[in-house]
Order: C-alpha cells, then sequence, then structure tokens
C-alpha cells in the first residue's frame, strides 16, 4: 500500500518541473536549509522513516525553493509570514505551518499528485529533525540496549542451564537500524518494524537463523531459531532497567 501511494506521487509529480508567481510575503533568510520529512500520513496510511526517504524540500536564498521526490525534482518559490510559510509550485501555492525548526502541511502537493499528503518537514541538522521525537509511542518504547534476563525452549521449558539468557543483544535505533549480537558475535545487522504487536527483522542473519519477536504489554520476547535449536529469550532494556533502579535507589 505505502509503495503504491509513493509510486503513484513520484509518477505525478514528473509532470510538473516548473513554477512561476508567488504569494507577497517575505523570505527569511533564517528558514534557508534542507528540510526533510519525519513522519505523515496519505490515503489513511502513516508513514515514517524510509517511507519518506525521498521527499526533501530546500529553501535557498531570495524566495528560491527546489523540491525532490524520489529522485524526481522540481523548482520552486517561497515565502513566508510570522506563523506560515507559502510554497509555490506549478502555480499552485501550499501553505505549511512554521513551528521550531518544523514546517507541517495539509494536503502537500495535493493538486499535483491527486491525493492528500499531510507532511511534517524538520530542518536537516536540527535537534526536530531527530527521528525518535516523531516516532509512534509503540516504537520508542523499543529503543535502546535490549538483553535477556530469561530464555524457554519451543515448550515453552526453561533452558537457561543450556544457554545463557544473555547470550542474545540486540540494539534498536531510532532510525529502524538494529544490531544483533549472539554469543558474543554480532551476527546480523537487520532493519526493524513492528506491526500488530510483531517485531521483524529485515537483513541476513549469520548462520541462516531466523530472529523475530513479539512486544506486547510492555514484554519483550525475540525468538532465535535455527537447525538444530529453537530459543525464546525474554529481554530487557538496559535504560529502563537504570531507570528502575534509580527510582529504587531513592
Amino acid at each position: 500500500m505505502k509503495k503504491t501511494i509513493l509510486t503513484f506521487t513520484t509518477v505525478m509529480f514528473c509532470l510538473l518541473m516548473t513554477a512561476c508567481g508567488t504569494a507577497s510575503g517575505r523570505a527569511d533568510e533564517a528558514l534557508v536549509g534542507k528540510y526533510i520529512p519525519v513522519k505523515g500520513t496519505a490515503l489513511g496510511v502513516t508513514l515514517s522513516g524510509d517511507d519518506m526517504g525521498g521527499l526533501t524540500i530546500e529553501l535557498k536564498s531570495g524566495g528560491k525553493a527546489e523540491i525532490e521526490v524520489y529522485g524526481s525534482t522540481g523548482s520552486g518559490k517561497w515565502v513566508n509570514d510570522d506563523t506560515t510559510l507559502t510554497l509555490t509550485v506549478d502555480n499552485t501555492d501550499m501553505v505549511g505551518k512554521l513551528g521550531k525548526d518544523t514546517i507541517i502541511f495539509e494536503g502537500f502537493l495535493k493538486e499535483q499528485v491527486g491525493h492528500s499528503m499531510d507532511v511534517t518537514f524538520a530542518k536537516e541538522g536540527t535537534d526536530a529533525a531527530k527521528p525518535e521525537n516523531f516516532l509512534p509511542e509503540e516504537e520508542k518504547a523499543l529503543l535502546g540496549d535490549w538483553e535477556g534476563v530469561s530464555v524457554t525452549d519451543v515448550m515453552d521449558d526453561d533452558v537457561s542451564g543450556e544457554i545463557s539468557p544473555s547470550a542474545l543483544k540486540v540494539t534498536l535505533n531510532p532510525d529502524h537500524t538494529a544490531v544483533i549480537s549472539f554469543k558474543g558475535e554480532e551476527i546480523a545487522t537487520p532493519t526493524w518494524s513492528i506491526f500488530s504487536n510483531t517485531v521483524s527483522f529485515e537483513g541476513d542473519v549469520a548462520g541462516d537463523a531466523r530472529i523475530y519477536g513479539e512486544y506486547k504489554d510492555g514484554v519483550f520476547v525475540i525468538t532465535y531459531s535455527g537447525e538444530d535449536n529453537y530459543y525464546n529469550f525474554t529481554m530487557e532494556n538496559s535504560k529502563k532497567d537504570a531507570s528502575t533502579q534509580e527510582k529504587e535507589n531513592k
């Protein structure tokens, strides 16, 4: 669904190349810079991270602008007042609400692509562009360094005498990259995602093992399976553990 939306957006955007005319206002130099999308919605689908990685706006000095949509570029103009920024592309004005290093557009490129895209852009290099600031709460809860604290087999029997629960360590980053280590060796650097409590990892894993997880009601369990083994590791986040310890010390 997301790929269909983005492909259609790209095709339609290719039809626009230049802009002329612009709304009245000023072009404050403080706004000059490259803006990247940090969150958005289109046709009821939430977009984030790599879903919008090919969409950028560059505000240039003198009120000129350049827009890139998944490899296709178009030129435009921009002006601002105290609360909004007006971006003119293909003789169409799009008004975005100004925030601290952010611009929020409702109906971005609607006239060009034929459907509404609500997009929040953040100025590159600022705190506003940090992906963790815009992740859904369920994704924020998964960020950080995780280490196994208990381990069971396929029958849900404790097998900590066979393998140490801490044998599995996983780091989940805000940009959806991950690092997975097993028995002290890095075995994968996949991307991660969560949908309906299921945590998926995309990327090759050393030894052809399969790794996937479930995050439900605050409990994160990762399954590691290969030809000769099957382990369910219940994980603990080191940041959460440190926070709990700090509260107990108080």
